[in-house]
């Protein structure tokens, strides 16, 4: 038995999935549903699926933000991604992201099979693989918690390598981020913001700013979270004011990159 998320903003084809697996009698049970990338992370947070079934645009958070947001706490689960015509973009950098597979709407019982087939064929791999080829894997996915630094936040210092690199797409979505940390901003939209697909602007931006775009406002966020907690403000107030709605998915990330919870940062400041 292995645990699934949908997420999906038709209530339709979430009831269809459903329905699906049903008629499939695959040994997967839903542990949740969600509508949004919002309340996707935070179902993902609590329930800690093994697989993840999401359409790649989704509100507040579209679906490659949200793999690659889930990734940095939960390496081990796959993703499968759900896509609609003309997205092979999208389709193309959340595989890059390490989706395992992708469905292309109209959802039919068969495609959904073939890409459960898939996980399974792969779970079953796992199972007869060694403690240390399992440790390997799990390092080579969660390579975003490791902390670069604050030197690689400083947002006018990335921006002057884009701009030496002649990437002014690159700058402005520096200043984007800087501006809009505080709000669910996400691969899509930043793509749409300078005109380019959202694979190429992630690669682009991993070469000039040397970490991926989440990884970038993770960053921005924990470093304004910090000078919050040091002037004072209260850990309830400062997740909401740098863009966590969850409190309890502030205080996982802020712990995961810095070692302390606000509250301990704070008191020792």
């Amino acid at each position: 038995m292995y645990r699934l998320v949908v997420v999906d903003d038709e209530y339709i084809v979430v009831e269809g999935i459903r329905a699906l697996l049903r008629r499939l009698g695959t040994p997967a049970k839903v542990a949740g549903t969600a509508q949004d990338g919002r309340t996707a992370l935070t179902l993902i947070r609590e329930t800690r699926p093994d697989v993840v079934i999401t359409d790649i645009r989704i509100p507040y958070m579209d679906g490659l933000s949200l793999i690659e947001s889930c990734r940095e706490l939960l390496p081990e689960t796959e993703y499968i991604v759900i896509s609609g015509y003309q997205e092979f973009e999208y389709v193309r950098t959340a595989l890059r992201l390490g989706a395992l597979d992708y469905i292309d709407k109209p959802i039919t019982q068969d495609k959904l099979a073939a890409a459960l087939g898939r996980y399974e064929e792969r779970k079953r791999g796992d199972a007869g693989a060694s403690l240390r080829e399992k440790d390997g894997r799990a390092s080579e996915c969660g390579e975003t918690s490791e902390w670069p630094g604050e030197s690689s936040f400083d947002v006018h210092a990335a921006a002057e390598r884009a701009e030496a690199g002649g990437h002014a797409a690159i700058v402005r979505v520096l200043s984007y981020i800087q501006q809009n940390y505080d709000r669910d901003i996400g691969l899509l939209e930043l793509s749409e913001l300078v005109g380019m697909n959202p694979a190429y602007l992630s690669v682009l931006f991993k070469e000039n700013v040397g970490i991926s775009f989440i990884k970038y406002l993770t960053g921005i966020r924990i470093e304004k979270a910090k000078q919050m907690l040091a002037e004072g403000r209260k850990a309830s107030e400062v997740g909401t004011a740098v863009g966590y709605n969850d409190p309890h998915y502030f205080y996982e990330i802020f712990k995961k990159n810095t070692g302390m919870t606000p509250s301990e940062y704070k008191e020792r400041g």
